[in-house]
């Protein structure tokens, strides 16, 4: 199902969470929300219809501009993937995701904002054997240092990295960073660990998320990203996977056109600016906001406003 002719500009929904920092309602038209717990993530672009740890929150994001203003974004097309924007003041539990047939979850992080020291998980230590790792967490309360240093940590974490997570591979997002990330719609996640807080006490999901560790999934053929790109000064594929791609598009006046994929634009950067075919094209997108447009053989314009970058993400129909 998918029924749209122009870029669609989506609602964000904010997420509690007690990790949660301040650097998303400060980002210019993201509304403030009244909350116990900071606002840690903003799903920005979703048909998942719930929060995992959260039946009765929608997830579903809202269109709000042209005549579809108003109507959830689940009427009019199935999205295969969440794009959502987290804010980690402090850290994330270490997780990964399933690696089954129907159930899966590759990711990617691109770094909005950084923080000096701002470091991240992604992987295994050089040497250690998953075996090995799986029995110290299945440990009575392990040590936070024996199981932070048999992961691999990556220091220095800037804005501009990006990082790609496929299902199954062990992670954990840092404190002091705004990323944004672009995950297949699947939202499943194993927590491995989580520092021994109390919270998370009896809701790790150790046996699961050890039999996924480190697990390839099955081969499939990339996304191919059908993109025809003009006027750009560097065009970098930085992600690759059967659901999805996404190219950090660098330049000024950017044409675009897509003829085989629904996209996603992102302003990485800045604001840019999309124009097209009619009016209903002339969209302006804030810092740290994505908009979907649908495939389309005729050209539209992304300017980037003096940013100079953007992401852009074709998506498996």
């Amino acid at each position: 199902m998918s029924n749209f002719d122009y870029p669609l500009l989506l609602e964000p929904i904010s997420v509690p969470k007690v990790w949660g920092g301040g650097k998303l309602a400060s980002i210019p038209g993201r509304k403030p929300v009244e909350s116990a717990d900071p606002i840690g993530e903003a799903w920005d672009v979703s048909t998942w219809p719930s929060a995992p740890d959260n039946d009765a929150l929608c997830t579903v994001t809202e269109i709000t501009n042209g005549p579809l203003a108003g109507t959830l974004l689940d009427r009019i097309v199935n999205v295969p993937v969440v794009v959502k924007v987290i804010d980690s003041a402090d850290k994330l539990s270490v997780q990964n995701h399933p690696v089954l047939p129907d159930v899966h979850k590759d990711e990617m992080w691109y770094i909005l904002d950084a923080e000096d020291g701002a470091y991240l998980y992604m992987g295994l230590a050089d040497g250690v054997d998953k075996q090995d790792f799986c029995e110290l967490i299945c440990s009575p309360e392990p040590s936070e240092q024996e199981v932070l240093s048999a992961l691999k940590r990556v220091d220095s974490v800037k804005q501009g990295a990006y990082f790609n997570v496929p299902t199954g591979m062990v992670h954990a997002i840092g404190p002091g960073l705004l990323t944004y990330e672009i995950s297949e719609q699947t939202q499943v996640t194993y927590r491995l660990y989580d520092y021994n807080r109390a919270r998370s006490r009896g809701k790790l999901d150790l046996e699961e998320g050890c039999r996924a560790l480190m697990t390839p999934r099955t081969s499939l053929p990339n996304l191919e990203h059908g993109l025809e790109i003009a006027g750009a000064k560097s065009v970098d594929i930085i992600t690759e996977f059967p659901t999805f791609c996404v190219a950090k598009v660098s330049g000024g006046q950017i044409e675009v056109s897509s003829s085989q994929h629904m996209h996603l634009v992102t302003a990485s950067k800045g604001a840019c600016k999309i124009s097209g075919p009619n009016d209903l094209w002339d969209v302006e997108l804030g810092f740290a906001f994505t908009c979907l447009v649908p495939a389309t053989d005729q050209p539209y314009t992304i300017d980037t406003c003096g940013s100079g970058e953007a992401l852009i993400a074709p998506l498996k129909s």
